[in-house]
Order: C-alpha cells, then structure tokens, then sequence
C-alpha cells in the first residue's frame, strides 16, 4: 500500500532530472490530474500577481475617484485572466503536440497527453515567481505619478533597458522553458509511444518558435529593432 501511494506522489528530483524514470513509472499508472491541475493552478496565482502589480502601476494616472474602481477592475481581470489564461495556456500546447506527434504515426490517448504536458509547467513556475518579483521591484522604482505621457514613457523604458534584473529574468526565463522542453520530451515518449527523436522533433516545433518570439519581444522592448 506505502509503495502505490509513493508512485501516486510528486517526485519533483525525478521529474527535473531524470523525467525517462519518472513518465515510464507514472505510465504504470491510471491517468490522474491532481499534480498537473495543482502545477497549472500555482501558475495561475502568480500570473493573477503579476497583472495586480502591472494594474496598479497605473493606478497614479488616474484621478482618485476611479481608483477604486480601478482596483475593482485589476481585482476582477487579472484573477479571469489568471485562471483562465493558465489552463488555456497548459489545453492548446498538449493540443499542439498532441497534433504535431500524429506525423509520426504515434498512439496514446489525449487524456494522458494532457496529464505529462501539465507535469512539465513545474519549471515555468520558478521562473513565472522570479518574473513577478522582479516585475514588483522594477514598479516600485519607477514613479508613474506624473501626467506627462512623455515622462511616463521614458520612466518604463528606463525600467527595462540595462536593468540587469530585467536581464536576467528573461534568460531565466528561457533556460527554465528550456527545462520544460525537455520534461515534454520525455512526457510525449510515454503518452505518445514516440522514439526519442520523433519526440524531440515535435517539442521543439512549438518551443522553438516561441523562443524566437520572446527574443524579439525582449529586443523591441529594449528598442534594439
């Protein structure tokens, strides 16, 4: 009994360092959301965070009598958008995989796709805590009191361009999406009975593009483009 329960729990080693063990022992097993939904919801949480603090950095731009409304507001969108955009985020990338891995005549069922997709969010949760972090010391720095829409500008781009915090959460970022991809690799070999390589082929479709999409986002915001 003591040896089905450990099967059942998180083992947070084996997923990030040896996920070849921890996906062909969780393949023994009946398909169980606990942990992705739990992973999912932890990101949710900070995301709800995040747009808090971003609502709220705009907060001194309007008059008094609609702060708090606007408080209402960020309260309101950012716990949707949290919620929502999360789990949305973990349906549509085990959709694409999901669909990609077709190419290769792979067999497994959807349900299992989704459960091993959600265990490889677990390292964007550390680098979405480092982003939110971040993203409060960088507001807290900048003062958005001011009604000059030019001043307002310039206080935002100084808040990102060579700030070292800024730097080093979007390479954390990266390497912690990196991570992921790796843990999905191995997440499709036993949901999908794929090869190693057909599996790779298909992570790194999805996970390369938005890696090219992050690097120009970061270059546009720094005004390198």
């Amino acid at each position: 009994m003591n040896n089905m329960n450990n099967k059942n729990n998180l083992n947070l080693n084996n997923l990030l360092f040896d996920p070849n063990s921890f996906f062909r022992e969780k393949s023994r097993n009946n398909v169980d959301f606990k942990y992705p939904v739990l992973i999912t919801l932890v990101i949710a949480i900070i995301a709800m965070v995040s747009s808090f603090l971003v609502m709220n950095m705009f907060r001194g731009l309007l008059p008094s009598d609609m702060n708090s409304y606007m408080s209402a507001t960020a309260i309101l969108f950012g716990t949707i958008g949290g919620l929502i955009g999360a789990f949305l985020n973990w349906f549509i990338l085990a959709g694409i995989l999901y669909s990609i891995s077709y190419v290769f005549n792979s067999k497994g069922s959807f349900k299992r796709t989704l459960e091993f997709i959600g265990y490889g969010f677990v390292p964007i949760t550390f680098s979405s805590l480092i982003n939110a972090v971040v993203m409060y010391k960088l507001t807290a720095s900048v003062d958005f009191s001011s009604q000059d829409s030019q001043f307002i500008t310039q206080g935002i781009q100084q808040m990102f361009s060579n700030n070292p915090l800024f730097y080093t959460s979007q390479i954390i970022g990266i390497l912690c999406l990196l991570l992921s991809a790796y843990i999905w690799v191995f997440a499709l070999l036993y949901a999908r009975n794929m090869s190693i390589k057909n599996a790779t082929l298909t992570v790194s479709i999805p996970v390369g593009l938005y890696i090219v999409y992050q690097l120009y986002s970061l270059l546009f915001t720094l005004g390198s483009i």
